[in-house]
């Protein structure tokens, strides 16, 4: 009696051509003693979560998923740690409760195909032989690539809801990628959250301070959402209004007590206190810890 092959699904990273230019990248390679080395170990970390469509699972067998991860690739216990350390402040990586590694770029860089349509395509291939410089016919192309399942679900997390509108999200979606890193199915959902609370126009404007202030997270753009919405703020007028006014209130403050003023404490935009003090926020009282905290709510230590 003969029996079936087993089906078995080949997949792949598709690159972005703009993946050495993603700010993390670029900080990491430029900055980092051995960052191309930890960019390749990302990049391999990658690779083993495409059948597990972006996770790493942690099995328990070793201390932690940094040790599984290392055995696996046969990297450096170190630097797998800094690897994993530097892309979940940077937003590309998550540790879920269970210990396990979620690569948030995967959804949107997955490609797949069985073996089947892999042999036919080599075959192909083999036989297509060039005698001009015209592209092969519909007969002898290569099958048109499987779309991953997270690539539809992002497609259909745009398409099916009139009330946020398609071109708003979409537009959305795509400053996101362009001036953070590209979306994450997970990123979408929370744009759309953002939007159904607020508005498109707010979300986008969210989105336009967190990049001017280089603080390029989903963290940091709830926290000025949040902001608004204890302060009343609905519209980008009532936005820039309240800017207004604080910033009146504050030069008026100054030129009251300026006669009383001790001279102002020059802090290093790279300590907390400094990446506190650039977002706007008062550190006056606050302790050493209690800016490490709240840096790390607002997700600005990769800043």
């Amino acid at each position: 009696m003969a029996t079936k092959s087993k089906t078995k699904i080949y997949f792949w990273i598709k690159l972005d051509e703009n993946f050495f230019k993603n700010l993390a990248i670029k900080n990491l390679r430029k900055t980092v003693t051995g960052g191309d080395t930890l960019v390749i170990i990302y990049q391999q970390m990658l690779l083993s979560s495409l059948a597990n469509n972006g996770v790493i699972y942690y099995e328990g067998t070793l201390q932690d998923i940094a040790q599984e991860i290392a055995l696996n690739l046969d990297e450096k216990l170190d630097d797998v740690r800094l690897a994993i350390d530097y892309f979940q402040k940077a937003g590309l990586l998550q540790i879920g409760d269970d210990g396990s590694a979620e690569m948030l770029q995967v959804p949107m860089l997955i490609g797949q195909e069985t073996n089947w349509n892999k042999y036919k395509r080599e075959k192909k291939l083999e036989n297509f032989q060039p005698t001009s410089n015209q592209l092969p016919n519909s007969s002898n192309q290569a099958p048109t690539e499987i779309e991953s399942e997270s690539d539809i679900d992002i497609e259909k997390e745009i398409n099916k809801d009139d009330d946020v509108g398609k071109n708003s999200l979409q537009s959305l979606s795509d400053f996101f990628s362009n001036n953070f890193h590209p979306i994450s199915q997970r990123e979408l959902e929370q744009l759309r959250e953002f939007v159904n609370d607020s508005s498109y126009e707010m979300v986008r404007l969210a989105l336009e301070i967190a990049v001017d202030n280089n603080a390029r997270t989903i963290k940091y753009v709830r926290s000025i959402i949040v902001n608004w919405e204890n302060n009343n703020i609905k519209t980008p007028e009532n936005y820039h209004a309240f800017e207004a006014e604080r910033k009146r209130k504050f030069a008026s403050n100054n030129q009251k007590n300026f006669q009383q003023q001790k001279p102002v404490k020059k802090v290093p935009e790279w300590t907390d206190e400094g990446r506190l003090i650039k977002a706007g926020v008062d550190t006056t009282g606050m302790t050493q810890n209690e800016m490490y905290k709240l840096v790390g709510e607002m997700g600005l230590h990769n800043g």
